[in-house]
């Protein structure tokens, strides 16, 4: 907490507050004159609680300023890095600025983060730092910058394009907002850009963009943490059963190890499972992560929008005979403030475990809070405030404070500790499960549920017409599952335009087949892919389960790989297989008469002839499916 921390009328407020940016306060901050209040609350009495002024060296955001997910050492802006005194008044003036423009805490933390590393490399060079903010400079800055490297993984790479931008933007902010400061002499790069500078511009900037750079959890990884989280949720009133019980044991021992001895054989009287009390311990934070895997999993919320759910904060309804759950909560990713996301039960399920899992922890927020009132502790009455009511709740081991859950420790710690417990390296990060349940509806709408269907029953329907005509669902969130149903759709049509990938069907198949061998085509669009887009932009696409429909309206024909509409590919060779080997059973069977042997002939000729369109060895099909059959059958 900043030094200065006053509690002010209204009128001392107004005559203390940080003027607006203006010629005379430039003036002040150019010789270090300017003070005033920077950040501050106003309390319910009408008076203000002053947290910084602009002269002091670290700025400190209130609690409401941050996501929930931020932590105290992330509502701070720290001026006392930058060693010259008037880089560290073009700092504050910068900062200052762009607060007015009400940029997120985290935001305004980046860019004094790359000021500060701006100004160490100014300041490693006399040269340099007389010269100041030059076009010449900024050259030399570029080409430092293009030297650095990140590592990750293991593996180290050069700077990505946006992360240089970054950087680079903030000498445009120091041209832009200093000036009038002597250090800056002219524009870094006049004819020019950040985004050039970095190489983040062009054919190939604008193609970045539209692919998705955040990782989709892959099936082999998503499907075993499903069944593992899944059992803690199941064990839920098990486990916390246990917790309730040793919180209602109290040991007879007075010193402090007996007894938690004590409690340890209680303990083991109770279960037969738990031997230690560590490992009732374990299991509670991993039941914690299991509930906050399957609302980022279900719903497509950022990691603060569910740390900012409140007890019993969804509401369901019911319209032709299947309910639809809501969850409220805080998005303040984009401002949006209170907005809505659809969810399956299983979410509503974690978050009433969340609920009864935080409420001896809210039973001590609320003890706190009384005592902060009668102590007049402003700020920590407003930080206690902020938390009141909700589900993801944290206790310090060295103060004993109650706060919000970290959303940093659950990325950095907790979710690939639930990978550690399926035997899983992959690196789980909060951000892949809004991407990953973008992914899943959109193959949802197009006919496939995959291996996680039971859980989401609500993604049989169109999720993103729901979003569309809701105006309190995010609606960002729906932009995501229109830009990754974009995606999917580009991914599936460029395929059929590639030479090598084998598709079959009607008219709109055969047509395509043509297309893609026409060289000449190619050459007038410039590519194959120019082309992909160009001719499949137009089409339609829907799934039938064992074909992809491009009829414009709904189609109910029942060979859809023979409709004209209709399309086969490499994505649909495991259904076909599957009805194969369906086949081949019934061919064996001898009590279905001639009729049905009829019928199982030719639905196996219809399968064949599919499989050998799609170059399908059938002969080495069958073989290999009769070798597995037999050895299943010896097997058991």
């Amino acid at each position: 907490m900043s030094a200065i921390e006053l509690i002010l009328t209204q009128a001392e407020f107004a005559t203390q507050q940080c003027p607006k940016p203006s010629d005379s306060t430039l003036e002040r901050a150019i010789d270090g004159s300017l003070t005033g209040i920077v950040t501050y609350i106003k309390l319910a009495n009408g008076e203000y609680q002053t947290y910084s002024r602009f002269e002091d060296d670290v700025w400190v955001f209130p609690a409401s300023q941050g996501t929930k997910a931020t932590t105290a050492s992330h509502l701070k802006l720290n001026f006392a890095a930058i060693s010259d005194t008037q880089m560290k008044r073009m700092a504050k003036w910068v900062m200052w600025n762009k607060m007015k423009e009400n940029l997120a805490v985290g935001s305004l933390i980046s860019i004094l983060s790359h000021l500060n590393g701006y100004f160490k490399w100014v300041l490693s060079s006399d040269t340099t730092a007389k010269q100041g903010l030059t076009a010449f400079t900024s050259n030399a800055y570029v080409k430092y910058v293009n030297t650095l490297t990140s590592t990750r993984k293991g593996e180290v790479k050069p700077l990505a394009g946006q992360t240089k931008a970054s950087k680079f933007f903030v000498l445009e902010y120091l041209y832009h907002y200093c000036k009038a400061f002597d250090f800056v002499k002219e524009h870094p790069w006049s004819e020019s850009s950040a985004h050039y500078q970095a190489g983040h511009v062009g054919e190939a900037y604008q193609e970045a963009r539209k692919q998705g750079k955040t990782l989709i959890i892959p099936d082999d990884v998503l499907i075993p943490l499903c069944q593992f989280t899944k059992s803690y949720l199941d064990r839920a009133d098990e486990i916390l059963a246990l917790r309730e019980k040793l919180e209602t044991f109290v040991p007879t021992a007075k010193r402090t190890s007996n007894q938690a001895t004590q409690k340890r054989k209680y303990l083991q009287t109770i279960s037969t499972e738990y031997q230690k009390l560590d490992d009732l311990n374990d299991d509670l934070f991993v039941l914690r992560d299991s509930c906050i895997f399957w609302l980022l999993l279900t719903t497509g919320m950022r990691i603060h929008e569910i740390l900012g759910i409140k007890r019993g904060a969804y509401r369901s309804e019911t319209k032709d005979d299947t309910t639809y759950y809501y969850i409220e909560t805080v998005s303040e990713k984009t401002h949006t403030g209170l907005a809505e996301w659809i969810a399956p039960e299983i979410a509503t399920q974690a978050i009433d475990i969340l609920g009864r899992l935080s409420a001896p922890l809210q039973a001590q927020l609320e003890c706190n809070l009384v005592k902060a009132k009668a102590s007049n502790d402003h700020s920590e009455v407003h930080r206690l405030e902020q938390i009141l009511d909700h589900i993801c709740l944290s206790k310090s081991t060295q103060t004993n404070s109650i706060s919000i859950l970290s959303g940093m420790s659950i990325t950095k710690m907790r979710l690939p500790n639930l990978c550690k417990h399926i035997g899983s390296d992959w690196n789980l990060a909060a951000h892949q499960f809004r991407r990953t349940f973008a992914n899943y509806v959109v193959h949802s709408e197009l006919g496939d549920l995959r291996a996680l269907k039971d859980h989401f029953k609500h993604w049989s329907i169109t999720m993103t017409a729901l979003y569309a005509f809701n105006d309190n669902l995010d609606a960002e969130l729906f932009e995501e599952l229109l830009r990754e149903k974009y995606l999917v759709e580009e991914e599936i049509k460029q395929d059929w335009f590639e030479l090598d990938s084998p598709i079959t069907g009607g008219a709109m198949a055969q047509n395509i087949k043509k297309v893609r061998q026409d060289g000449e085509l190619i050459k007038t669009f410039g590519s194959l892919q120019n082309m992909a887009k160009a001719y499949s932009s137009s089409i339609p696409i829907r799934s039938t389960g064992i074909a992809w429909c491009t009829n414009d309206d709904e189609c109910r024909c029942d060979k859809s790989e023979d409709c004209e509409h209709g399309i086969v590919d490499k994505r649909h060779l495991p259904y076909w297989e599957g009805m194969l080997v369906q086949q081949m059973k019934l061919m064996q069977l001898d009590d279905i008469g001639e009729i049905g042997r009829e019928a199982a002939r030719k639905g196996l000729e219809r399968i064949e002839r599919l499989l050998s369109a799609m170059g399908i060895d059938v002969a080495a099909m069958k073989q290999e499916i009769n070798q597995r059959e037999y050895i299943e059958v010896k097997n058991v």
